[in-house]
């Protein structure tokens, strides 16, 4: 329930949490200083005075949510370590819908920055180097987000069954067409239809393999 705005007396005076409480509450997607403002009952200059930009207020709320989320061990082989945190990092994003346009579209908040720190420490604790091991885990985490991003632009339309049918459809194999084009679109038509967790897994699996076959680790 959106709380009433106060039209007298000294300004509320606000918390971090507060705020990041407020933000969560509005939702990520499309998400604006006013709304956040409304719901916590305050005007939208006093809420600038904690959070100068629009911003600062998404990343604070975003910090809060990584530190307090749980994420795999940072322990065994460093496979391992990426397939968990890539598949974690999936689930977050989903269930937090908007975000994920939030993240692509701004500088990364601090915590975040500090979960890809660690993941790449990791990797250079078991052999990878510095430049490598970055490598490794901006191509997991820009697979994750991408894959996220897609997945909530085809559900955020008016009618999604009816979008994947419609898109099934415009793959749908030929009699007409060679063996080896029906094949593909046969392929593409599954893929279409598959979970888009499920479907993200076997991209996952694939560049992780790509990591091992070219760093030989």
């Amino acid at each position: 329930m959106t709380a009433p705005r106060r039209v007298g007396g000294r300004p509320r005076k606000l918390t971090d949490r507060d705020i990041i409480d407020a933000v969560l509450e509005e939702g990520f997607a499309g998400i604006t200083v006013p709304a956040v403002a409304r719901r916590l009952g305050v005007s939208t200059m006093t809420l600038y005075r904690y959070v100068p930009t629009r911003a600062d207020l998404l990343a604070l709320a975003w910090n809060h949510v990584i530190t307090t989320s749980d994420w795999p061990p940072l322990t065994g082989h460093w496979r391992q370590i990426l397939h968990a945190h890539a598949r974690a990092f999936w689930h977050l994003l989903a269930g937090y819908p908007g975000v994920v346009t939030e993240l692509s579209q701004a500088l990364m908040p601090t915590e975040m920055m500090n979960r890809i720190d660690d993941l790449a420490v990791a990797l250079v604790d078991q052999g990878f180097t510095a430049e490598d091991a970055v490598l490794a885990v901006d191509l997991v985490i820009d697979l994750t987000i991408d894959h996220r991003r897609g997945v909530e632009n085809i559900h955020g339309l008016a009618d999604t069954p009816a979008t994947l049918e419609a898109m099934a459809q415009l793959w749908a194999p030929n009699d007409a067409d060679p063996p080896n084009r029906r094949a593909v679109r046969a392929a593409m038509t599954n893929a279409i239809t598959l979970a888009p967790f499920e479907w993200f897994t076997r991209k996952l699996d694939l560049a992780i393999n790509g990591i091992e076959g070219t760093f030989h680790q």
